[in-house]
């Protein structure tokens, strides 16, 4: 994970993409197909860390991606990474000692490329116009990406986000352009589903991720090479575990049966199928899982 202090380029030999990138959905994709069309040697710009954990004015939204994530996402897109931490003395950085310091002397920039909406220095002084008017007199071209549609409305990190949270992963997922992902590796659980034959691996969920709405969810899992249909609880486990604190991810794989303790496993979500809820008890519980079980293989089936 290469850090801006250690990146060397020759002046004007990289086209640079500027953003944060989370969820590096259709929008920022479209940002770095516009960056690696060039000559140029392709980067992105971009920090470890979202800028609201330093400014305190903002309020820190759950990331899409993690930075783990994120750069693997980049580099499939074809950019090399350089990474920065948004830190109290990086914020106070005015627009053209941004500009100067770290885009033209720091990258080496002879291109960059962003949204149409992207701010840079303190307090988000500077706008795209101005990035426009101090890149000009060293030669150094400004390219702004439209943003995209989904349903007549511009894809954003936060649209995404409120579809997550509401129950409709297959919205963000158009968005995202891929299903949205949650990543651990399992740990061992009180083994209660096996009792009621629904053995699960649990997950613990990445800290910062977002979490999206708890229930029930159709999903998909990656397990090294193989992609396994199951279904999948998120969240507190009323009905079992009345003092929960932390949401935990138990996915029930089908048509499965191996050890899993401390393999790491990927979970795409499907459908929502509904919403968590507390059972009078495991009898109730378990029948509701054989209707959820049902539901799930319907949707899978359709999307394999």
């Amino acid at each position: 994970m290469p850090l801006l202090q250690d990146f060397v380029a020759p002046a004007g030999s990289t086209s640079v993409a500027l953003g944060f990138f989370d969820g590096f959905h259709r929008g920022h994709q479209a940002i770095l197909a516009a960056t690696t069309s060039s000559q140029l040697r392709s980067i992105t710009f971009t920090f470890r860390n979202h800028p609201a954990s330093v400014i305190q004015s903002v309020r820190m939204p759950g990331l899409l991606t993690i930075a783990s994530e994120r750069q693997e996402l980049l580099q499939e897109a074809g950019s090399e990474v350089v990474w920065c931490d948004f830190d109290r003395p990086f914020s106070q950085l005015s627009p053209e000692d941004f500009f100067e310091e770290i885009l033209r002397k720091g990258l080496g920039a002879g291109r960059l490329v962003s949204g149409s909406n992207y701010r840079f220095g303190h307090k988000a002084g500077g706008d795209v116009a101005r990035l426009r008017e101090l890149a000009n007199p060293h030669g150094i071209e400004v390219v702004t990406v439209p943003g995209v549609e989904d349903d007549g409305e511009l894809i954003s990190s936060t649209r995404i986000r409120n579809c997550l949270q509401a129950g409709q992963p297959e919205a963000a997922a158009r968005m995202l352009g891929r299903p949205y992902t949650l990543s651990a590796r399992v740990v061992r659980g009180d083994q209660r589903g096996r009792t009621i034959g629904f053995p699960t691996a649990n997950l613990q969920l990445s800290a910062g991720k977002l979490v999206p709405a708890f229930g029930v969810y159709a999903c998909w899992v990656q397990r090294g090479n193989q992609r396994l249909a199951a279904v999948a609880n998120l969240g507190l486990r009323p009905t079992v575990a009345s003092n929960q604190v932390d949401p935990l991810l138990e996915a029930h794989l089908l048509d499965f049966e191996a050890d899993l303790y401390g393999e790491p496993l990927v979970v795409e979500l499907g459908r929502f199928l509904r919403a968590e809820q507390r059972f009078s008890g495991l009898d109730a519980l378990q029948a509701q899982l054989q209707l959820d079980l049902t539901h799930a293989r319907e949707f899978l089936l359709r999307s394999a």
